[in-house]
């Protein structure tokens, strides 16, 4: 009875221990506090391969496991959580709410944990930290070179720069995968500051019959034309709607600016661009500015967003505020809008 007795104080004082370390641990940064992780990344390891499989045998035969390890392991974990993450119908597995929740996050947790390993890599091979970057493609590349050039006489780091869509660039920020954006959309969660203003003008051939109206273009002349719209992806229907375009136009939707002139060179409609980036076009008389009857402009706003990695590259604070000079000089020479 009285070994009992002690085996059971002993479990109550683990147990303590274990609610003090977990109390501990949400007040203090040393993660060295915690006593044990009850979790191991195997499990969500093994989770994300049940769940992209479809099964637990497709699970194993991916991971090279046997069925078993795998039902154990998830098991395991459903019971370490207290919560079910998946459901059996049939002979395929199902993911829960919760499931879907965890699943999540534990896709942060584990390519974190990759990216640790890599930058552990890098360290042994002498490269230091990658500076991870998304620019919205509208972004004037003359001012991103010039940032740069004048951000590698200073640093040693090295720079992975992806042109992004506005999805692409909120999913590398929600994902953390990004140190640094600039995109026309700041995600839920996140800050950002307005970087620059990019004038667009509405343009069509100087064929077009919108050109050589003779007189002002107004929004009924508009609404008789189709309109190119440049968007993420053609079947997109949350894309920024422009102000200045009327209601019930007809609307051609891509995915390019190449594609956008192309369309145009035909005659086939007209578009609002972003003028810096049709400035040839318009030099060789290809595209023409229409004469609208208000002499209206569209202007997008980019802001520069901070990721929040855990790693996020020291040089990125750098690098922001290297931006935003070549920004402010570029407006001190001409207007912010950048207008030729």
């Amino acid at each position: 009875m009285n070994r009992q007795r002690t085996i059971k104080v002993r479990n109550l004082n683990n147990t303590n221990r274990m609610k003090s370390d977990q109390k501990h641990f949400s007040y203090n940064s040393r993660l060295h506090d915690i006593k044990n992780f009850h979790i191991s990344l195997k499990q969500w390891r093994m989770l994300h391969a049940v769940v992209d499989c479809g099964g637990y045998a497709d699970a194993a035969n991916q991971l090279h496991l046997s069925q078993s390890t795998i039902s154990y392991a998830i098991a395991k974990l459903q019971h370490q959580l207290g919560i079910p993450l998946l459901k059996i119908e049939g002979r395929k597995a199902h993911i829960t709410e919760a499931g879907k929740a965890m699943l999540e996050q534990s896709r942060i947790l584990i390519r974190q944990a990759l990216e640790l390993e890599q930058y552990g890599e890098n360290l042994r091979q002498g490269r230091g930290k990658e500076l991870r970057l998304v620019v919205d493609h509208n972004f004037p590349s003359r001012l991103l070179m010039l940032a740069l050039r004048n951000f590698f006489q200073f640093n040693h780091v090295n720079v992975r720069l992806h042109e992004v869509t506005k999805c692409q660039a909120k999913k590398a920020l929600c994902e953390q995968t990004a140190d640094l954006a600039i995109s026309s959309q700041v995600p839920l969660g996140f800050l950002g500051d307005a970087l620059i203003d990019l004038e667009h003008i509405a343009v069509a051939h100087p064929n077009h019959s919108l050109s050589g109206i003779g007189r002002s273009v107004t929004a009924t002349d508009l609404r008789r034309q189709i309109e190119v719209v440049i968007c993420d992806s053609v079947t997109d229907e949350n894309y920024t709607r422009n102000d200045l375009s009327p209601e019930n136009i007809s609307q051609w939707r891509v995915n390019s600016l190449d594609t956008a002139i192309g369309a145009l060179t035909e005659r086939l409609g007209y578009a609002w661009l972003p003028k810096h980036q049709i400035k040839k076009w318009l030099d060789e008389d290809t595209l023409r500015a229409l004469p609208l009857a208000e002499g209206c402009v569209y202007r997008k706003t980019l802001y520069l967003i901070h990721g929040r990695s855990w790693g996020r590259c020291p040089g990125a604070e750098q690098l922001a505020k290297m931006l935003f000079n070549v920004v402010a000089t570029e407006s001190e020479e001409r207007p912010r809008s950048l207008a030729t």
